[in-house]
């Protein structure tokens, strides 16, 4: 590949060594690569969280990016670590249901990494991230076929998680939870506003507030649905349909996360009045 761009999503954190071993690895092998991180602030060990981010951003990378994804609790098990191709990206992660979200392509291939000439020499049980992830995104960005990773798979040999929490209560009663909540401190939730048909009206007034609407979320009731932040007053709790297309909950110059005490998985109710 000319200019490889390969991306980086793990639950790594930004103060330990991790993520800079995995890049000087990828940059050892090939070193005209680009290296992007998506993110390493994943909550330890959520693989749900990660395959929803990476679903939910993977539209905004160019054709032929290399995703190397590590949340990986199973690290150094008998877990399988895997590669899919999709029409026009690669994925590698460990078989842990990571990767569900996006095999929605008819156009995909899963291999299982098995071919050790592609790792480092020596494999620690703790950090296949180095030692086994990193070394096959550089050595795929240098071209090395993907049918050489290992024995091709089918879907139903790898393991997948349930989506995230969307359920229909009544007729017009939906019922989510929290996915993530960014360093701002705004909860991210799995309620897409298009499928509990959510839209802003005149969108074109900076002030649009769309009454008909109630949020319940850590024993706190939100009325109304802004069109953002600067539609609420300072250190008011809004909901609004965030950058992704799914209802989102902040307080204006605040953290709605730290108020709320808001935990992933945590559930929240969308009630919609004519």
């Amino acid at each position: 590949m000319k200019n490889p761009l390969i991306v980086l999503l793990s639950d790594f954190g930004e103060s330990d060594i991790y993520s800079g071993v995995v890049k000087g690895v990828i940059s050892s092998i090939c070193s005209n690569a680009h290296i992007i991180d998506l993110t390493h602030n994943i909550l330890p060990q959520n693989i749900k969280q990660a395959a929803f981010l990476l679903k939910n951003t993977l539209q905004y990378f160019a054709p032929g990016t290399i995703f190397v994804c590590i949340v990986d609790p199973g690290v150094g098990s008998e877990r399988k670590s895997i590669i899919l191709k999709t029409s026009d990206k690669y994925f590698i992660a460990p078989d842990n249901g990571l990767l569900s979200y996006i095999i929605s392509d008819d156009e995909y291939e899963i291999y299982e990494l098995s071919n050790s000439e592609l790792f480092l020499k020596n494999i620690s049980c703790t950090f296949h991230g180095r030692d086994v992830f990193a070394p096959v995104a550089a050595k795929l960005a240098n071209g090395v076929d993907i049918k050489k990773s290992g024995n091709q798979i089918k879907l139903k040999d790898i393991v997948t998680i349930p989506p995230p929490l969307f359920q229909k209560e009544a007729i017009h009663t939906w019922l989510g939870e929290v996915i993530y909540y960014d360093s701002f401190g705004n909860i991210i939730t799995s309620l897409e506003a298009k499928e509990i048909d959510a839209a802003l009206d005149n969108i074109q007034d900076d002030k649009i507030i769309t009454e008909g609407w109630r949020f319940e979320i850590a024993n706190h009731i939100i009325k109304g649905l802004k069109k953002t932040y600067s539609c609420a007053k300072a250190g008011e709790l809004l909901a609004y349909i965030g950058s992704f297309g799914y209802i989102e909950f902040g307080i204006r110059n605040g953290n709605a996360a730290q108020t709320l005490n808001i935990k992933s998985g945590d559930k929240i109710r969308a009630i919609k009045f004519n």
